[in-house]
């Protein structure tokens, strides 16, 4: 839910103006007088423009306060009055700017916007003390020529930190406004140090005492746009808007707000690349704003060899308001011979000016060396299990499941997810003897919406009765609604774009709950995305309708994935993690009090402690499977009989045989020793 105060922010942004003109009305010509910033050389010979972002001029941070209600605190003012101060230190002084047809001079344009604004601090209600806090600011600065061209860009994050305090009498915060000039001082304070180390700049000045006057600068209106889309997507912008469509780009200078989700997806899913390997980059844009956002584009940075294999920006074009686009991009990688991680950044452009500019995207991947072994040693549990009973469990069904590849081309692929599907159906066929006309697996192109619907409609009942127990298996993706948390599996002729082409995994808990069965063990290896639309921050955990009738202990969930994420691909057992775990502990490896039988609580806590090791260990990141029922609430479902154990106890000891106890000596009987009568 987004909370929009446009009061405190009108008030924000005149006070932020009227501080920034006081503060700059002598800033033309004025000298450096010295300071941290770039102390040791000597002061740029420029007078270059400064325009500060809106995202300065109204920037505030949210947080709660002591009573866990919404709060803001402004940074305009002293953002607004450190830039200015700190660049005066590194050139001989700034001009600033304030109408859009003011002309640059031979000095250039510096532009300043700000990022990531975020405060950190966790404050129990009404519970006096002092708590500790951080305040983090990210900045960007551009410089631009005079005929537009980018001669420096950077980005910097600083923290400032330290200790609030609240009472058991008050709402308020006391104490933050030094960590926050903390954090405003270190990050002007880089940028300043940063554009005075620049070479560029240095150069672009030596060049401009020999220039030969141009017929016309540029004016404020064409840097403006320019160069506030390179602040705005904080990579920058190198191009020049065309002076001939000047009266309709006016339009455009009213801000708009862009919100932007991202996607990066390796081919095999596990977080590691390896050379050759595709990875995929997905981004779908909407306009939240009143106003068109034009010239809307993608840009791609980063760090290492990654930013290498794709363009620096991929354009979307023009956004209406209300309006979401989309775009993906797939390159095959290479070159990673030397490398241990790649990295890449993802932020939006416009240009139109943004306020607030949308945050970037970091997405980080390991790198898999080229060559050897990790000595992990992987079962073969392909390998179907014995059966678990003397006769077939002729009233059992089995439902599987996997879509892993989709008609709709946008739609991310899922690895393994129909190998899964096939594989865990024939597990549970041969451990349970179930025969073949009551197991039904679908997948991918045979998976589609309507024969979901035929399976769980028609096919499953008439096949149950009160002794039937239901497995039912799904490898793929699903999205969670992110107002509800209700979750819908994608079929193979599904689009995330189009809700009615989705499957509602609530379907499936109704049919279950108006069929006569004795049990149902739910296996759902998923991949889990937001919604169209929705915010990956605020969208609830998924509801896998565990809970949704406490009298009910007669379906067992075991989910992969509860989170908002890619499912792991395990590749070195061909398997998703999960279904690989799933299909171990059915070996009979989670039998754990080692009676000779896996229960399904058994199975599922088996599970879950493997996938959770796994991701940590092998792919660097979380990944948290769900048990519902969990442990201790007794429900019948999770004693349920699985599969056979084969996790025999450890031989016991043969106890060593003691020695016999001898006999105490007998007492020498007496003796007559004297003479006989």
């Amino acid at each position: 839910m987004s909370i929009r105060h446009s009061g405190i922010y009108g008030q924000v942004a005149i006070g932020a103006v009227v501080a920034f003109a006081l503060l700059c009305a002598g800033c033309i010509g004025s000298k450096r007088s010295g300071g941290s910033s770039g102390s040791d050389t000597a002061a740029i010979p420029l007078t270059p423009a400064l325009w500060l972002s809106p995202s300065i001029s109204t920037a505030v941070i949210p947080y709660q306060d002591a009573c866990g209600q919404p709060a803001a605190f402004s940074v305009a003012d002293p953002l607004v009055e450190a830039v200015p101060k700190k660049l005066n230190r590194v050139f001989n002084g700034v001009t600033p700017q304030f109408g859009l047809e003011q002309r640059v001079t031979a000095a250039g344009v510096i532009e300043v916007g700000l990022g990531l604004k975020h405060i950190d601090l966790v404050i129990p209600r009404h519970v006096q003390g002092a708590y500790p806090v951080s305040v983090t600011l990210g900045a960007e600065m551009v410089f631009l020529a005079e005929d537009g061209k980018t001669i420096f860009a950077k980005k910097l994050q600083s923290v400032g930190r330290g200790e609030v305090t609240v009472t058991d009498q008050s709402c308020e915060v006391k104490g933050l406004e030094p960590i926050v000039q903390e954090a405003v001082d270190a990050v002007t304070e880089g940028l300043a140090k940063q554009v005075a180390e620049s070479v560029r700049v240095r150069e672009y000045a030596e060049q401009q005492k020999t220039r030969i006057p141009t017929a016309a600068g540029l004016s404020m209106q064409q840097v403006g746009r320019s160069s506030a889309a390179s602040v705005a997507g904080g990579i920058p912008a190198n191009r020049i808007v065309p002076a001939v469509g000047l009266p309709a780009l006016s339009r455009a200078l009213h801000p708009t707000t862009l919100t932007f989700h991202a996607i990066v997806r390796d081919e095999s899913q596990d977080h590691m690349l390896q050379q050759s390997e595709s990875l995929t980059i997905e981004v779908e844009v909407k306009n939240e704003g009143q106003a068109e956002a034009q010239g809307v584009e993608v840009l791609v940075g980063g760090a290492g060899a990654l930013t290498e294999h794709f363009p620096p920006s991929v354009a979307l074009g023009d956004v209406q308001p209300g309006e979401i686009k989309r775009t993906s991009i797939t390159n095959r990688v290479a070159d990673l011979k030397y490398a241990t991680q790649g990295e890449l950044v993802l932020s939006v452009r416009s240009l139109t000016p943004l306020a607030p500019i949308p945050s970037a995207k970091k997405f980080t991947f390991h790198v898999k060396p080229e060559k050897g072994d990790s000595g992990v040693i992987v079962s073969d549990v392909d390998r179907l299990p014995k059966p678990f009973a003397l006769s077939k469990q002729t009233r059992t069904v089995v439902i599987a499941i996997g879509v892993g590849r989709f008609r709709d081309g946008r739609v991310p692929t899922v690895k393994y997810a129909d190998r899964d599907a096939e594989i865990t159906a024939g597990y549970l066929r041969a451990i349970g003897g179930v025969p073949d006309d009551r197991v039904h697996v679908l997948v991918d192109k045979f998976a589609l919406k309507a024969d979901l619907a035929e399976t769980f409609d028609e096919w499953l009942p008439k096949r149950v009765d009160a002794s039937t127990v239901v497995y039912v298996y799904f490898a793929g993706r699903a999205l969670v609604d992110g107002m509800s948390g209700a979750v819908s599996l994608v079929p193979y002729d599904g689009t995330i774009a189009l809700p009615n082409r989705l499957y509602p995994v609530r379907h499936i808990q109704e049919v279950l709950a108006r069929l006569p069965i004795q049990r149902a063990i739910m296996m759902f290896e998923v991949s889990l995305d937001p919604s169209l639309g929705a915010d990956p921050g605020a969208t609830p955990q998924a509801d896998w309708g565990d809970g949704a009738d406490d009298e009910r202990d007669d379906v067992m969930w075991m989910v992969g994935n509860r989170n908002l994420q890619e499912a792991h691909a395990y590749e070195q057992g061909k398997h998703g993690l999960f279904t690989y775990y799933v299909l171990r502990g059915l070996q009979g490896v989670a039998d754990a009090d080692r009676d000779g039988t896996v229960v399904a609580g058994e199975l599922c806590t088996y599970v879950r402690g493997e996938v959770i090791h796994a991701a940590r260990e092998q792919f660097g990141n979380a990944q948290q499977p769900l048990c519902s029922p969990p442990p201790g609430q007794g429900a019948v479902v999770r004693i349920h009989p699985m599969a056979k154990g084969n996790n025999p106890k450890p031989p016991a000891q043969a106890k060593k045989a003691e020695p016999p106890v001898e006999a105490p000596p007998q007492a020498p009987k007496p003796m007559n020793l004297g003479p006989k009568p």
